[in-house]
């Protein structure tokens, strides 16, 4: 279970697969997003499944850029939204970091 949440309307705290490392591989690519000038898009659900067992889906929050990291498999990512999400969805994925 990943510690995925809102920290404001603009910003997003995602954690990485348990493999991600800052000085390789994917972890790196993440780091280094503006340096390569890479496009990372933001898909976000508050959980895998409703009330009668079918797969939730996904909303899309959009392009995100990298702003910080934290830790090592998994790494800790903090992601500004280019456009700020629906007041209602940020209430809705705030209530992840809590519970």
């Amino acid at each position: 279970m990943y510690h995925d949440y809102a920290i404001s309307p603009t910003l997003f705290h995602w954690q990485t697969q348990n493999s991600a490392r800052p000085n390789s591989g994917r972890g790196l690519g993440y780091i280094t997003q503006q340096e390569t000038n890479k496009t990372f898009l933001l898909f976000v659900r508050e959980q895998g499944k409703d009330e009668n067992g079918r797969t939730m889906g996904f909303v899309n929050f959009g392009p995100v850029d990298f702003v910080k990291y934290e830790g090592s498999q998994p790494m800790n990512i903090t992601w500004k939204l280019k456009h700020p999400m629906p007041a209602y969805l940020w209430h809705e994925t705030a209530k992840l970091a809590v519970g």
